[in-house]
């Protein structure tokens, strides 16, 4: 599988994760697409609602859904708004402010505690409030093993193991900004905490021109910065991995991807090859012997969930590429 298929296929885990469990998939942030699960109108939620199994852990980050009250509903929000990048909501936070508290952050409990030594990728996407005056780069990811403090300055002193790493400012406010990055785990992290974890001192901010028109009224108001936050995951890096590592990349086919039942490969290579799938935890489950060109490979009896399928040469990794069972 090509990489654009890869992301789109990842993309679909995403926005299901508030219906659908993901354990076999090892998608590990439960409602990372922020769904609402049950039937509800427009205005039926309370304003300080927040989306199961997401807790409001410092300040109150806002939940934004068609079925909320008219400040936090969507598309046409309090702060201006937008539609969600996944599934049917999406969550906001102010990460700098000088109003406001400072610091909101939204937890939640993952589907699994991660694993000593195993590096994980994880994800999410930010979108600026079109009324905010200030971008910023500070907004990363916090792993913990037990619920991280209620205190906001024990909060700063933690240290989050995924943050936003690239030299510009996140200023769209029309579209969403993937932030990104992966990180090796010290064993039994179990909650995830979304937010800014660095002082007001350690916070570079940008004013951003167009902010403040919901309340010309009061041109303060609006003097912080803050960002609506979707499609929330965290997988092991070895199904995260790029497919074109290889320097000289062997030529392969493999479909149908996904697939139910079974694999078809094709190699241009005349030599002996062997087809060797590990699935996310990186534990082999298949040996395959290539002998012909092309071969059909039965997988029906693994569980479902994605996969890496690599191919060797002489006892050297020469492709991959990511299989989905489903």
């Amino acid at each position: 599988m090509d990489r654009q298929s890869f992301t789109y296929l990842k993309l679909i885990f995403v926005s299901f994760l508030g219906i659908c469990s993901f354990a076999n998939a090892q998608e590990l942030v439960p409602n990372g697409a922020f769904n609402y699960s049950e039937s509800c109108t427009p205005g039926s939620l309370a304003s300080n609602f927040m989306v199961s199994p997401w807790m409001q852990w410092s300040g109150s980050p806002d939940y934004y859904h068609p079925c909320q009250v008219g400040a936090l509903s969507m598309p046409n929000s309090f702060g201006g708004g937008g539609i969600p990048l996944f599934g049917e909501g999406y969550i906001g936070l102010h990460v700098y402010s000088t109003i406001f508290i400072g610091r909101e952050f939204a937890t939640v409990e993952l589907i699994q505690p991660l694993s000593e030594d195993i590096s994980y990728h994880a994800e999410f996407n930010v979108s600026m409030m079109d009324s905010a005056l200030y971008a910023t780069k500070n907004i990363g990811v916090l792993f913990t093993e037990n619920l991280p403090p209620l205190n906001q300055s024990a909060l700063l002193d933690l240290e989050a193991q995924m943050k936003y790493e690239g030299d510009e400012f996140l200023t769209d406010k029309e579209d969403w900004m993937k932030v990104e990055g992966s990180f090796t785990a010290q064993g039994g992290e179990r909650f995830l905490t979304i937010g800014n974890f660095d002082t007001d001192e350690e916070t570079d901010t940008l004013f951003v021109e167009g902010g403040g028109v919901f309340r010309p009224n009061q041109p303060d108001y609006w003097s912080f910065s803050y960002y609506y936050i979707d499609g929330v995951s965290v997988i092991p890096d070895s199904i995260y991995l790029g497919v074109n590592d290889f320097e000289n990349e062997e030529v392969f086919d493999l479909y149908p991807n996904p697939t139910t039942e079974t694999l078809t490969i094709e190699t241009e290579s005349k030599q002996q090859q062997e087809l060797q799938l590990y699935d996310a935890t990186g534990r082999l489950v298949l040996q395959q012997h290539l002998s012909t060109a092309r071969q059909e490979i039965g997988v029906g009896y693994l569980p479902r969930g994605v996969y890496v399928a690599v191919l060797v040469k002489e006892g050297v990794i020469t492709a991959r590429r990511k299989v989905l069972l489903q």
